[in-house]
């Protein structure tokens, strides 16, 4: 029986090309909690980043922001947040004082962006996002970075920073960046043993690289249509995209609604 379910944000609950939750997303999300199944929001995005959106209609049961590294309960309270520290701080700062391409910190209320480009506002444009103001960094607790990059020697310098955490592609141009280990696989890990919830006892949708470990946890994973070739070749199951009623029917065929 599927006690939870973990939904990825941009692609798979938010469409980016109508710049909405789909209505059909909306219902299926109060289908299954009128059946006392938990939804959690399972992101790499912020805090501070999903106040950029109006998502009237979806009630999250608490939500796992920025790949695992801040956990909210249902009232946005924290339930658990990792700081980034050490030598991948360091080297994170080595780039944003550089200001040879754009990279962003986030903390829990803020983003401080080093050098505007026009590759991050393509980037942001695409997944219906503002692009950051240029802040002054002074050593403020951030939980997450994204890195943006125009050549493949700028993408391989981004890439050589897995040495010392985790680095993900979430869009062409762009990667996450957070500390070793932290995935939205262990903030699921979180939850799980916080609530009693066997993971065998949950189903995750995605359809991007940070995804991966998402779809891999949960009993079931499902890759939504439109998600990276990558993706659907570890999903137990490929539904239609986001823009065709992808996660109702998805969730109709496993007859959870």
């Amino acid at each position: 029986m599927i006690k939870a379910i973990f939904l990825d944000f941009d692609g798979t609950l938010f469409s980016h090309t109508n710049e909405c939750v789909p209505d059909s997303t909306v219902e299926a999300v109060k289908e299954c909690q009128k059946k006392g199944i938990k939804v959690y929001n399972c992101t790499g995005r912020s805090k501070t980043e999903m106040t950029w959106f109006d998502i009237k209609g979806i009630e999250y049961d608490g939500q796992i922001l920025s790949n695992g590294q801040v956990i909210l309960d249902r009232n946005g309270e924290v339930l658990y947040e990792n700081p980034i520290k050490g030598e991948l701080l360091e080297k994170m700062k080595e780039i944003y004082n550089a200001k040879k391409q754009t990279i962003y910190f986030v903390s829990n209320d803020d983003v401080f962006m080093n050098v505007y480009t026009d590759t991050v506002k393509r980037v942001q444009a695409a997944v219906s996002s503002e692009v950051p103001e240029i802040k002054e960094y002074h050593d403020e607790s951030i939980y997450m970075a994204s890195a943006f990059f125009d050549t493949d020697e700028e993408k391989d310098a981004l890439m050589a920073l897995k040495e010392y955490g985790e680095v993900t592609v979430w869009h062409e141009g762009a990667v996450d960046i957070v500390p070793k280990g932290t995935t939205k696989s262990s903030g699921i890990d979180f939850i799980c043993e916080r609530y009693d919830i066997n993971p065998e006892e949950t189903m995750g949708f995605g359809d991007g690289e940070n995804d991966i470990s998402m779809l891999r946890k949960c009993g079931i994973g499902i890759a939504m249509g439109n998600a990276t070739d990558e993706v659907k070749e570890i999903a137990d199951y490929i539904t239609d995209s986001i823009d065709d009623d992808g996660l109702y029917k998805a969730l109709k065929k496993y007859n959870i609604i």
